[in-house]
C-alpha cells in the first residue's frame, strides 16, 4: 500500500476529473490512473466508476472516509517523530476569515518563519463555519473563527479576543436629525441608546453575517427598528460609507483599530452596550480535539495570543470635537 497513491485518490475523489487533478498534483493523467489502478488492484475492487463519467463507487465513497483518516494519522505521527527528534520541517495548514487574515496573518508569520525557516505555511480563507468543518474534516492544523459563545464538542478552542463592537457615526450626519447634538454624544460615549438613532440610515452587513445578530440583538433589545438604508456583505464598504456621512455604520474592534487614521475628524466612535455589557464577538483559535499538534503550531497559537492580547487595554472610543 502506497500513501502517494492513496493521497491522489483523495484528490481525484474531491474532483472526479482526471485532467483537474493532474494538473494540481503536476502529474500526467496518465500517471494519476495509473496510482488508482495499482490502488484499486491492490484491494481487489473498483472505487470509481469510468462511466458515462467518473464517479465514486459506494466501496469508494466508504474508502474516502478511510483513506483521510489513514492520511490524517500518518501526518500526525510524522510530526511526532519530528517533534521528538527536535526537527523544526513540516506544514502548518491554517484557516482564517478574509477580513481578519490580512490584518494579523503577516505580522505574524513574518516573526514565525524567522524561527521556522523550513515549515511551510497554507493559508485558507473561508467564512467561519466553513474553517469549523474543514478542522472537523482534520483538512487545517489550526483556525482563527469567530462566534458569539463558541461552543462545539469536537473541537478544542482557545479565546484570543472578545472583539466588542462600535458604532461609528458623523457630526454631518447627526446634525440632520438632532438638535442637541453634543448633549447626545455625551451621552452615547458612557450608554448609547440605539431608540436615540431610530431615524438615522443605517449600513447594516447582511442576515448571513456573524456580526448581523449581534446587530440585530442589540435593535431587538432597545425596542427599535433600524433605518437599514444600505445592507452588504462587503464589511470593507464601512469606512467610506462613514466618512462620506451617508450612513451610520457599526465596526468592529480590529478593523477600528486597522481605519484609525482614516477616518475623518467627525467621527464619533461610540462603545455598543447589551444589558450593561459590551456587545462582542469571540475570536477563537480552533483545531480538531483529536489532532495532534507540532511545536510549531503550538508556537503558532503563542504568536496568536502576543498580537490579540495588544487589544485589551485600547480605548478606541471617541467624541468628535466641534
Amino acid at each position: 500500500m502506497n500513501f502517494e497513491s492513496i493521497y491522489y485518490f483523495t484528490e481525484l475523489a474531491k474532483t472526479l476529473n482526471m485532467n483537474e487533478t493532474g494538473e494540481k498534483l503536476y502529474i500526467s493523467q496518465q500517471t494519476l490512473s495509473n496510482h488508482i489502478k495499482r490502488l484499486e488492484e491492490y484491494y481487489g475492487t473498483k472505487f470509481f466508476f469510468r462511466k458515462p463519467r467518473l464517479m465514486l463507487t459506494p466501496i469508494g465513497e466508504d474508502y474516502l472516509a478511510y483513506a483521510e483518516k489513514l492520511l490524517t494519522s500518518e501526518a500526525d505521527m510524522i510530526n511526532k517523530i519530528r517533534d521528538l527528534e527536535s526537527e523544526d520541517i513540516g506544514k502548518l495548514m491554517l484557516g482564517a476569515s478574509s477580513p481578519r487574515a490580512d490584518m494579523f496573518i503577516p505580522s505574524i508569520i513574518e516573526k514565525f518563519t524567522e524561527e521556522f525557516p523550513q515549515v511551510g505555511l497554507v493559508l485558507h480563507e473561508k467564512q467561519s463555519h466553513e474553517l469549523e468543518e474543514m478542522c472537523l474534516e482534520n483538512k487545517l492544523d489550526l483556525a482563527i473563527s469567530i462566534d458569539e459563545n463558541y461552543q462545539n464538542e469536537n473541537l478544542k478552542s482557545s479565546l484570543l479576543l472578545d472583539e466588542k463592537l462600535y458604532l461609528c457615526v458623523s457630526d454631518r450626519l447627526l446634525k440632520k436629525y438632532f438638535k442637541n447634538l453634543e448633549d447626545l454624544k455625551e451621552k452615547s460615549i458612557d450608554n448609547l441608546d440605539l431608540k436615540d438613532f431610530a431615524e438615522v440610515p443605517f449600513l447594516l452587513y447582511t442576515q448571513d453575517n456573524r456580526i448581523r445578530s449581534l446587530i440585530n440583538q442589540s435593535f431587538k433589545e432597545a425596542g427599535v427598528r433600524p433605518n437599514d438604508y444600505i445592507e452588504t456583505g462587503y464589511s470593507r464598504i464601512a469606512l467610506s460609507i462613514c466618512n462620506k456621512a451617508i450612513a451610520a455604520v457599526f465596526i468592529s474592534q480590529m478593523n477600528i483599530k486597522r481605519w484609525v487614521d482614516e477616518f475623518e475628524d467627525d467621527i464619533n466612535i461610540f462603545p455598543l452596550y447589551s444589558k450593561g455589557n459590551p456587545v462582542s464577538l469571540g475570536i477563537y483559535a480552533i483545531k480538531n480535539k483529536n489532532r495532534y499538534i507540532t511545536k510549531y503550531a503550538k508556537r503558532f497559537v503563542e504568536l496568536l495570543e502576543e498580537y490579540f492580547n495588544s487589544f485589551h487595554a485600547e480605548k478606541l472610543e471617541r467624541i468628535a470635537k466641534k
